[in-house]
C-alpha cells in the first residue's frame, strides 16, 4: 500500500528515482525527464520489453526520488548515486584508468610544466586530461624546445649551486642561480600557457613585439633568438593546420553479445590515428544492449578523461542530444553524438564490433586453458576438487615489529580483491613466523567455518613447517573437506656447485615435495597468486611503517586533532618552532582555545617546570 501510495503522488519533474528492496536497499537508479511516467511505465503490462522489468518489480519495495531541475542534472545525479550505491541491477562501470594533464603550479617563484593524473583545488591551472602519454610527451618536448624554462625538479632547483647544461645552449634561464628575475620568467610561463591553451598566434604577435624592441634597443642577438622560436612556432601551427584538415578525433564503440555476456570495445582514434583500446565486459541479463550503452556512456564520460569531437556508436540512444549538450559544455567546443548506418563511420563501427568480437573469443580460449590448468593442478597436486577459489597467505615483518599477514583470493583464475584481508598480528611478540601464521589463519577460517564461506583450497607461502601450521590450524578447527599447500622458493642446493632447486610444493601426508616443471601453467599460477599476497602484506606492512615513523610529538597532546596539527605547523614551520612559541603566540597567531594553548605548551616545557618547582 505505502509502494501504491507513492506511485500516485509521484511529481510530473525531471529527476532520479531510487528503487530498494525489503532491507532497504537500493537494487536500481534511474533518471527520468518526467518522473511519473518513466516509473509508472514499470508497473504497466506490456509497455517495457526489457528483460529485467519484470524481475526488478517483484523485489522493489519502496522508491524514493530526487528533484532536479533539468535533465542534464538528472544525468549527473544518476552517475553519482550508482557509483555511491553500486545497485545491482545498474552496470557499474569500473575503469581504472586515469588520464593525464599537465599542471602549472602558477603560485611558484619558477613554476614549470608537470604531468599529474589527479586534477585538485589547489589554484594551479590544469591542461588535458590528454588522451595519450605519447600527446603529453610531444607537447612537453614541443614547449620545453622552444620557450627557455627550467627543466629540473623542486629538488634538484634548490641545491644547483651553477647552471646546467640547458643554460649553455639557451634551453633554460638560470633560475635555479638567480640568472633571470621572476617578472621574467613569469612572461615565458604565459608564453606556456598560451600553447598549451592552443592559442598560437596570440603567442606569435607577442614573440613578434619582443624582437622589435629588442631589434630596436640594438640587442640582435636576443632579437635573433625570439626570431627563430616564432619560426619553429610557425612551423609546427602550419604542420597542425594541415593534419586538422583530414583528421579529426574520434571515441568509435562497438559491442557483442553472447547469452548473458556483453562485451563493449572503445577505439580512440586521435587525429587518424588508432592510439588506444579498451574493453569492457558486463552482464546482460538485468537489461538490454539500449540501457546498457545508456548507462555505460553516461558513466564513461562522467569520469576525467579526454573529450573527442565525435562520439560514434552503434545503437540508438535515448539520452544523445541529452550527452552532446553535456560533452560539449565540458569540452567547451561542440561534440556529437553519431549513430551511422552507411558509410566511412559504419565500417568505423563493424572494426569497432569484430574487436569486440575477438575480445569474448579471447576471454573464451583463457576460460578453456585456465579449466585445464585447475584440472591439471587437482590431478598432479592430488587436491580432493577442483581449486576454483584459492586463498593464499603470507607474513611479513621486519625483526618481529609491525607484523602482518595478508591474504588474497583468486577465483577462475582471476584476483577477488573484494575478498582480501589484512591481519595486524595481535597475540606474538616475538620473532615467530609459525605463531603468526596460526594466528592469522586461526582468525580467518574460525569465522569462515561460522559464515560456511570455505575455499577449494589454501596456499601458504613456505615449507613444511607452514604446512605443519595449517595442518595444525585444520584439526583444531575440524575442517577436513579443503585441500591445503605449502609453497617454497627454489633455493641452491649445493654452494660449491651452485645446482639449484626449484619451486617446491608441499602437500599434506607426502615425505617428499612436488617438483612442478618451472614453465607449467600450474606452477606460473601458483607463482602468480603467491607474489600477489607478498605484494599486498608488504604494501601493508610499509604503510604501518611510515605511520609509526611519521608520527609526530603532537599527537600525544590532548585536544590536537589532524587539522590543528597542520594548521600549527603551518603558522610556525616546524615543531621546533611550536615548542619555542609562547602561550600567547599559540592563541594569537594559530587561533587556538586557550586551554589547548596551554596544554601544548605544558607538554613541550614539563622538565623545565618540574626543575623551577624544585
Amino acid at each position: 500500500m505505502k509502494l501504491q501510495n507513492k506511485l500516485k503522488k509521484i511529481p510530473v519533474s525531471p529527476g532520479v528515482y531510487l528503487m530498494m528492496d525489503a532491507k532497504h536497499e537500493v537494487i536500481y537508479v534511474g533518471k527520468a525527464k518526467n518522473l511519473r511516467n518513466r516509473v509508472r511505465s514499470y508497473f504497466r503490462k506490456n509497455t517495457d520489453n526489457r528483460l529485467y522489468t519484470e524481475h526488478l518489480v517483484q523485489t522493489i519495495a519502496d522508491i524514493d526520488f530526487v528533484l532536479t531541475e533539468t535533465e542534464k542534472e538528472a544525468l549527473i545525479l544518476e552517475n553519482n548515486l550508482i557509483k555511491q550505491f553500486k545497485p545491482k541491477f545498474n552496470i557499474d562501470l569500473r575503469d581504472n584508468k586515469t588520464f593525464i594533464s599537465i599542471r602549472l603550479d602558477v603560485n611558484d617563484t619558477f613554476p614549470y610544466p608537470r604531468v599529474v593524473r589527479q586534477i585538485e583545488d589547489n589554484g594551479a591551472l590544469y591542461f588535458g586530461p590528454y588522451a595519450s602519454t605519447r600527446a603529453v610527451r610531444e607537447t612537453l618536448r614541443y614547449i620545453n624546445e622552444t620557450i627557455p624554462i627550467r627543466k629540473c625538479p623542486d629538488s634538484v632547483l634548490k641545491k644547483r649551486t651553477r647552471p646546467c647544461l640547458y643554460y649553455q645552449i639557451h634551453k633554460c634561464m638560470g633560475p635555479c642561480c638567480g640568472l633571470v628575475d621572476e617578472e621574467t620568467y613569469r612572461g615565458l610561463i604565459d608564453q606556456v600557457a598560451l600553447i598549451l591553451k592552443g592559442k598560437h598566434e596570440d603567442l606569435i604577435d607577442i614573440l613578434r613585439k619582443q624582437m622589435y624592441e629588442e631589434s630596436k634597443a640594438m640587442q640582435y642577438e636576443k632579437a635573433a633568438k625570439i626570431r627563430d622560436r616564432i619560426r619553429d612556432i610557425e612551423e609546427t601551427v602550419e604542420k597542425q593546420k594541415i593534419h586538422s584538415m583530414n583528421f579529426i578525433d574520434r571515441d568509435v564503440f562497438g559491442y557483442y553479445i553472447n547469452g548473458n555476456e556483453v562485451y563493449i570495445q572503445v577505439m580512440f582514434i586521435r587525429a587518424g590515428n588508432m592510439e588506444d583500446v579498451s574493453s569492457y565486459h558486463f552482464s546482460s541479463r538485468h537489461t538490454t544492449i539500449g540501457e546498457i550503452f545508456r548507462s555505460f556512456l553516461n558513466q564513461f564520460y562522467s569520469q576525467t578523461r579526454f573529450i573527442p569531437s565525435e562520439v560514434i556508436i552503434p545503437t540508438e540512444s535515448e539520452d544523445a542530444e541529452l550527452l552532446e549538450e553535456w560533452l560539449s559544455e565540458r569540452k567547451g567546443k561542440r561534440v556529437v553524438v553519431i549513430c551511422p548506418h552507411r558509410g566511412e563511420k559504419m565500417r568505423l563501427i563493424e572494426m569497432a564490433q569484430k574487436n569486440a568480437e575477438n575480445a569474448w573469443l579471447v576471454s573464451q580460449v583463457h576460460s578453456r586453458d585456465f579449466t585445464r590448468t585447475l584440472h591439471a593442478l587437482k590431478e598432479t597436486l592430488r587436491l580432493q576438487q577442483i581449486p576454483e577459489r584459492i586463498e593464499c597467505f603470507d607474513i611479513s615483518n621486519t625483526f618481529g615489529k609491525q607484523a602482518v599477514g595478508s591474504m588474497v583470493t583468486f577465483e577462475q583464475g582471476k584476483p577477488n580483491k573484494s575478498r582480501y584481508k589484512r591481519f595486524r598480528i595481535k597475540t606474538v611478540g616475538k620473532i615467530d613466523d609459525y605463531a603468526m601464521m596460526h594466528e592469522v589463519l586461526t582468525r580467518r577460517y574460525k569465522r569462515a567455518m561460522e559464515e560456511g564461506d570455505l575455499p577449494h583450497l589454501i596456499v601458504v607461502d613456505g615449507g613444511k613447517g607452514q604446512l605443519g601450521v595449517a595442518l595444525k590450524v585444520f584439526e583444531e578447527l575440524a575442517i577436513g573437506n579443503v585441500d591445503v599447500i605449502a609453497l617454497a622458493k627454489g633455493k641452491t642446493a649445493n654452494n660449491v656447485t651452485g645446482e639449484k632447486i626449484g619451486e617446491q610444493v608441499f602437500v599434506p601426508y607426502m615425505p617428499e615435495p612436488i617438483m612442478l616443471n618451472p614453465s607449467s601453467s600450474e606452477l606460473l599460477f601458483l607463482d602468480k597468486i603467491r607474489d600477489e599476497a607478498h605484494r599486498f602484506a608488504i604494501t601493508y606492512h610499509r604503510k604501518l611503517r611510515a605511520k609509526e615513523y611519521y608520527k609526530s610529538p603532537l599527537d600525544e597532546i590532548s585536544g590536537v586533532g589532524t587539522a590543528r596539527k597542520k594548521a600549527l605547523m603551518k603558522c610556525f614551520g616546524s615543531i621546533e618552532g611550536i615548542r619555542n612559541a609562547t602561550v600567547e603566540q599559540l592563541i594569537e597567531i594559530s587561533k587556538l582555545p586557550p586551554i589547548v594553548a596551554h596544554a601544548i605548551f605544558h607538554h613541550f616545557h614539563k622538565s623545565e617546570e618540574a626543575i623551577s618547582h624544585e
